[in-house]
């Protein structure tokens, strides 16, 4: 019971001496606890599950997330401060209409954090879990009942077109995944065009482009651009962004003297780029931080809730005119 006291850092239940004997013997012995015996006692097994859908089952290039540096950023946030805080993350890609919430069991996760899923796959695996959850980037029926992060994404939305406007675009586009629900795209995409409508500017329908969240469907749909002859382009990503301007300087299309483009997230690569590239600039970090902060809360109190909005910037740099 001492050593088992000492192990577990019950330490006000040992007197230092007996503390320090204990743990010089198990450097000693190099000892390390065995943590599927501590699981089968606690009942916990402090795995939390870090789930992402890959929503796009016909996009070429979904196979390639980590191609987007803004996983890898959000991914490190989660882990240093689940590590930080004595817990491990499990880190889970998901396909469209995969059935994963047995595997939570399985797995004997104590909570799982999921990015950007829709209302299909939430009711799919997540609408009756009895495990502490945290939803980010995710836009579901009766959110007010579960712990949520979000960007103001109607925020993102309206600051670029708002910048578009007074930079002296006229003729405006949008590149962006799908809007017929409500999610991070559609959010985006209505605070574009409340902006757009509030100064009675039509965002002419031909002009919306909606596809894969990728470099390579930038590139391909800098033609479309061309042709439509468009000045003005809010990308929802830095990565389409970076493929659109890519797209269009292959095209002896001059960025940002003949278009304007701006993209979302912020990602450190946008100081790289060239031109640098004008973003509506989310804190990836924050997001995370607070998605374990959520989580660490519904760990210790049950059926506790809170819905973060965080807040986004206009981040001038060079792609617009």
């Amino acid at each position: 019971m001492t050593v088992s006291n000492v192990i577990n850092k019950k330490h006000h239940k040992v007197s230092k001496p007996t503390i320090e004997k204990v743990q010089k013997i198990m450097k000693e012995l190099d000892y390390v606890p065995n943590m599927s015996a501590r699981t089968l006692v606690s009942k916990n097994s402090n795995i939390i599950v870090l789930i992402i859908p890959q929503s796009l089952d016909d996009d070429p290039h979904k196979d390639y997330p980590m191609h987007n540096p803004f996983y890898g950023e959000f991914i490190n946030s989660i882990e240093y401060n689940l590590r930080k805080n004595g817990y491990y993350m499990m880190l889970c890609f998901v396909s469209k209409d995969e059935v994963y919430y047995p595997s939570l069991k399985l797995w004997n996760a104590d909570g799982v954090i999921v990015l950007g899923t829709d209302q299909k796959q939430f009711n799919l695996n997540l609408a009756n879990i009895d495990i502490p959850m945290v939803l980010v980037d995710s836009y579901i029926d009766n959110e007010k009942n579960y712990c949520t992060v979000v960007n103001d994404d109607r925020m993102g939305g309206w600051l670029a077109a708002e910048y578009l406007v007074t930079r002296g675009c006229k003729r405006y586009g949008v590149v962006c995944t799908d809007i017929s629900s409500k999610g991070v795209s559609d959010q985006r995409y209505v605070g574009f065009k409340n902006y757009l409508n509030e100064n009675n500017i039509e965002l002419n329908s031909n002009h919306v482009f909606v596809g894969y969240p990728n470099y390579y469907y930038g590139v391909q749909i800098a033609n479309k651009i061309v042709e439509q002859k468009i000045d003005g382009v809010f990308a929802f990503s830095d990565m389409v962004a970076f493929g659109i301007i890519e797209g269009l300087k292959k095209l002896k299309v001059k960025i940002p003297e003949d278009v304007s483009i701006i993209g979302f997230d912020g990602l450190f690569v946008t100081e790289i780029s060239s031109p640098k590239l004008t973003s509506i600039k989310q804190n990836i970090y924050e997001k995370g931080f607070n998605a374990v902060e959520l989580m660490l809360k519904a760990l210790n109190e049950k059926k506790y809730q809170s819905n973060v909005v965080l807040p986004v910037v206009l981040d001038i740099k060079e792609s617009v005119k």
